[in-house]
């Protein structure tokens, strides 16, 4: 195999002898325009009765002698004679390439051997059109495409022809592909624009063309450089971002941890208070004495449901989930139990149950969730109607639980009320957390048990939520 300085020396001794233009680019969008093209290219020649080699894929072969044809020229005749040679581009370059990179001593044989042998039939210099550059570019090899238009400087050293490439303009549609752009004219004797500039106008209006172009760079310059800064301040704004994400993460996992530890520690001293305000219940004597105790009973009640919501919300928000101990369970009877725990409120609760309401359920769990359920229903529903609570088990993979009290929750608030900390008015006689938590732990409760929650209100039909349970 030669070396790359012995090809160098071939090329360096036969740059002095080359005419101007012998190497040209036709550079295209159109496959229409690059047949009128080659065809003139080629046709010259043919007429001149000079020997025509043209390495082209199919499809372009088969264009190429359409358009000679529609000029006059007898094909057929050309080829048979020998004067015009055509050749397969995908099949020529295979031959000469060795780990998929052009080898010298291959293409030399190949495509030299092909030029020297029609020279021998030609009356002047041979007319040469090669695609397979093209092709090694479109293939995503540019690096490879211009070490063979180096192989084709240096066969015009030791033999003589004239020689047209093509390149499709896509293949130079991106910013990054200037520079071997650049390099493939660099490499040609003259680079011929696409259809798009008017080759065939005077003078003036080539150079006003130019002129224009030259705008449009700059201006595309500008706009690309404009664009890199947009991104480097879009990246530092993200950086930033990400950090301050970061430092909020950290201060939220904090804040759930703290409230965490601080509901667990508020046990014992609850704890304390409960125990004291039973023994002291009990050995009352008088109302002034039971009232008291009964008020401190209730109000540590309402504070252990509160603690216990703030445990249940920092294990969910730490990743932990809601812990279950399923077990058979009547749904009815939690519902029951539930309505049993919150008779104080003046209004009745209506409890409706059908079908086999049974299944494998955490009971506390469902306890608490009916509770908060109806607890909220008590507390923000209209005070005039009752609370229906209704157990529908006649369906055979799961069992439906409806709450439904008269009165709307605003609109607003309703694609949210699930969230944590989305509590409805204020009242004294609230049976809810106080926390704007029971929603959110009972969705959690739900989506546990592998359930689903919906919510439907309106000021007319009032406020229904649907808890449906897999049976387990």
């Amino acid at each position: 195999m030669a070396s790359l300085a012995a090809r160098r020396t071939v090329s360096e001794a036969s740059a002095a002898q080359r005419r101007p233009h012998d190497h040209a680019v036709q550079f295209y969008d159109d496959d229409d325009f690059l047949s009128a093209s080659v065809a003139t290219f080629v046709g010259a020649g043919l007429a001149n009765g000079q020997a025509v080699v043209i390495i082209a894929t199919e499809e372009h072969r088969e264009a190429f002698r359409r358009a000679l044809l529609r000029r006059g020229l007898d094909v057929d005749a050309a080829c048979s004679s020998g004067q015009m040679v055509l050749r397969d581009a995908r099949e020529t370059l295979a031959a000469f390439l060795i780990d998929g990179t052009p080898d010298w001593e291959l293409f030399q044989t190949q495509v030299g051997g092909l030029v020297a042998k029609a020279a021998s039939r030609s009356k002047g210099e041979v007319r040469a059109y090669g695609e397979m550059v093209d092709l090694l570019w479109t293939d995503g090899r540019p690096q490879e495409a211009i070490v063979l238009e180096q192989f084709w400087n240096d066969l015009r050293g030791i033999h003589s022809f004239t020689l047209l490439c093509a390149y499709g303009m896509g293949n130079f549609s991106r910013e990054a592909d200037g520079p071997d752009f650049h390099k493939v004219c660099g490499l040609h004797s003259r680079a011929l624009p696409a259809e798009s500039y008017p080759r065939e106008a005077d003078l003036d209006v080539q150079l006003a063309e130019v002129s224009r172009l030259q705008q449009r760079a700059r201006a595309l310059e500008h706009e690309i450089e404009r664009r890199k800064q947009a991104e480097e301040e879009l990246r530092k704004s993200r950086e930033e971002l990400e950090r301050q994400n970061k430092d909020l993460l950290r201060t939220v996992r904090f804040s759930e941890m703290f409230v965490g530890i601080l509901g667990h520690d508020l046990r014992n001293p609850l704890s304390a208070i409960t125990t004291a305000a039973s023994l002291l219940m009990r050995r009352a004597e008088t109302d002034k004495v039971a009232r008291p105790a009964t008020r401190i009973l209730s109000s540590a009640g309402r504070m252990a449901r509160m603690i216990d919501q703030l445990l249940d919300f920092t294990r969910i928000r730490l990743g932990q989930g809601l812990p279950l101990a399923r077990s058979a369970n009547d749904l009815a009877e939690v519902c029951q139990t539930a309505a049993d725990e919150l008779d104080g409120d003046p209004r009745r609760i209506e409890l409706h149950a059908s079908g086999d309401t049974a299944g494998a359920w955490d009971g506390d769990r469902l306890l608490q969730l009916v509770s908060n359920l109806v607890g909220n229903a008590l507390a923000h529903g209209a005070r005039t109607a009752p609370v229906a609570v209704t157990v529908d088990g006649k369906r055979l993979e799961e069992v439906t639980l409806t709450v439904e009290n008269a009165g709307a929750i605003p609109p607003e608030m309703l694609h949210v009320i699930f969230e944590p900390f989305r509590s409805g008015k204020d009242r004294k006689e609230d049976q809810s957390s106080g926390l704007g938590l029971g929603l959110y732990i009972s969705h959690e409760i739900v989506l546990a048990h592998s359930g689903s929650i919906e919510v439907r209100s309106t000021q007319e039909e009032g406020t229904r939520f649907t808890v449906r349970l897999p049976r387990g």
